[in-house]
């Protein structure tokens, strides 16, 4: 859990950002009863790179990450990262294991990053049970 706590403060003390190369997958969040803005580019590139090395992980290997329990169960996988308005990474979206593709905004402070054997991936303490009762996300229109 200390870990957690250290990354979520080294992330927003740093001012780290997320991205990456496709325009959905990094979004702004949005404004109370608004759509999510995809992120462009060049900012998003950048951001990407930060991020991923806040968790001691490659870009690829944060945009490919699975989310798993302490008990090694696979919860689901990072399909999109959300930045807050001052271009800071906040929530990861996850599309959750099981019927229904439900994907769900996880806070970054519910996640730190785990290496098994040179795979990298993030890990959580929150159940599947706390994970569905998150805010579910909608992709932002294209």
């Amino acid at each position: 859990m200390n870990r957690m706590i250290s990354l979520a403060v080294a992330a927003g003390f740093l001012g780290l950002t997320a991205c990456s190369d496709s325009g959905d997958d990094v979004v702004q969040a949005p404004a109370p009863d608004a759509a999510p803005v995809p992120v462009a580019g060049t900012r998003a590139d950048a951001a990407t790179t930060d991020a991923a090395l806040a968790f001691g992980m490659s870009r690829s290997q944060l945009e490919d990450a699975d989310l798993l329990s302490r008990d090694n169960t696979d919860l689901g996988d990072v399909e999109t990262l959300i930045l807050d308005p001052r271009g800071r990474l906040t929530h990861v979206v996850v599309e959750l294991e099981g019927p229904g593709d439900l994907k769900v905004q996880v806070p970054l402070g519910d996640v730190a990053s785990i290496d098994q054997n040179g795979e990298k991936d993030l890990v959580t303490d929150l159940t599947l049970a706390q994970l569905q009762a998150l805010p579910a996300w909608i992709s932002p229109a294209r």
